[in-house]
């Protein structure tokens, strides 16, 4: 198990502050900076650089949180080994693949393994790479771009990105480029949506935004927004 002073190193590079770490690790202040102090002398280095109350960590502090993350999760992993038996995989999807292409896969894998233990959790991109970081998840299903250098990757499944929208849209007499798009209104994922990275990078390329649509809601249910294109009220994007 590693030392309780890597924990609170640990949820400071989280936090970016003293006081909130100290606050969700349920210690003081004061305990918090000594074990930084500590780590610090340790390895005869300086770990954070201060603004104010924010800290930022600077490149040593970067290289042990990198190192300290992986030897974590190891050590998790590790536990699971241990305990095989009972210990289910644990991975991520995206809305979008947890939603709607998942479901047949899942099937055939329970179907041919009855007892097999699965626990699947469904964010978006952001947040499942984050899981993945701290060794919550050991995988995920995602759509959307993220850094091929800090992550081992394979190719699941690929479906071309388009837009979609009702048909009473009156959009079906021709191909539409992004520029007449428009003035429809956009209905799109949040932020950390890998659908919605994807949209913005289209965008960009384009010299566009997504501001520059006439209207946009956003929302973080792909359910509902199924839902408001069915009823005609704005065009979203897929993969």
């Amino acid at each position: 198990m590693l030392d309780y002073r890597v924990f609170t190193f640990m949820k400071v590079c989280e936090t970016l502050n003293f006081t909130q770490a100290a606050k969700e690790l349920h210690i003081t202040q004061p305990a918090v900076t000594k074990h930084i102090q500590t780590l610090e002398n340790d390895y005869q280095t300086k770990l954070f650089t201060f603004s104010g109350k924010q800290c930022q960590l600077t490149k040593s502090g970067k290289e042990l949180l990198d190192l300290l993350t992986t030897i974590n999760n190891d050590i998790q992993h590790f536990k699971s080994h241990l305990n095989q038996d009972q210990a289910p995989i644990n991975f991520g999807a995206t809305l979008t693949i947890g939603e709607y292409v998942l479901s047949d896969s899942l099937a055939i894998i329970l179907s041919k393994h009855p007892n097999f233990k699965i626990k699947m959790l469904v964010d978006n991109t952001e947040t499942l790479l984050k899981d993945i970081d701290q060794g919550k998840i050991d995988f995920a299903l995602i759509e959307g771009f993220f850094s091929k250098e800090k992550y081992d990757f394979m190719p699941y499944k690929t479906e071309p990105f388009i837009a979609v929208a009702s048909p009473k849209a009156g959009l079906t007499d021709k191909i539409y480029t992004l520029e007449e798009l428009l003035d429809s209104p956009i209905i799109i994922r949040e932020q950390g949506s890998g659908t919605r990275e994807m949209l913005e990078v289209t965008l960009k390329e384009a010299n566009l935004a997504i501001t520059d649509f006439h209207h946009i809601t956003e929302i973080g249910s792909l359910n509902a927004i199924c839902q408001l294109i069915t009823n005609n009220l704005g065009i979203t994007f897929v993969s």
